[in-house]
């Protein structure tokens, strides 16, 4: 490991290997990523710390992943904001892959407002909601152009076949 850390440029990486722990982020030169992957991999270091961008990027099993925080700066709104849920998902979805372990284990470390969020999402299902109110007018044109559409009863059967009419009638505040 000592042949390894005097290799590596970034100081700070160096005094994280030499206790075991590796840490992973867009700064680092790409050959330092290479031999932080490739110890994390082989299991010659146990922890990595790793920006949110690692969870979409590189393909690395966890048995346990703790997301610290779910905020994130935006420098384009000068202020802080939330990673989307699917971002979340992403990074503990790292935590207990089948073809590596039997079980894995996400913890989330929020703020206590946002508490209630992630146990309600966590706990419950998660409606998937329908797009298609802002381009209808696009899909019933093509709609008519196509011939599919001639009526005005046509039109509403053609609504009534989709997703976002199934929504609508269980969740009508998707059109406000």
């Amino acid at each position: 490991m000592e042949q390894i850390c005097g290799s590596v440029k970034e100081s700070n990486l160096k005094l994280t290997l030499a206790f075991g722990i590796g840490i992973h982020h867009a700064g680092l030169t790409e050959r330092d990523r290479k031999v932080v992957e490739e110890l994390f991999v082989n299991q010659k270091i146990q922890v990595l710390i790793a920006t949110s961008t690692l969870a979409w990027g590189v393909n690395f099993p966890a048995h346990l992943v703790v997301v610290k925080g779910t905020e994130y700066f935006d420098g384009k709104t000068r202020r802080y904001v939330d990673f989307p849920i699917t971002d979340v998902l992403q990074m503990m979805g790292r935590a207990g892959r089948p073809q590596f372990d039997d079980q894995g284990v996400a913890v989330i470390l929020v703020h206590d407002v946002k508490k209630h969020f992630y146990k309600k999402f966590l706990y419950e299902p998660f409606p998937v909601e329908s797009n298609l109110l802002e381009v209808m007018a696009d899909h019933l044109n093509a709609e008519v152009v196509s011939g599919t559409i001639s009526s005005k009863q046509d039109a509403m059967d053609y609504i009534t076949c989709t997703y976002f009419f199934r929504r609508l009638l269980r969740n009508p505040r998707i059109i406000v």
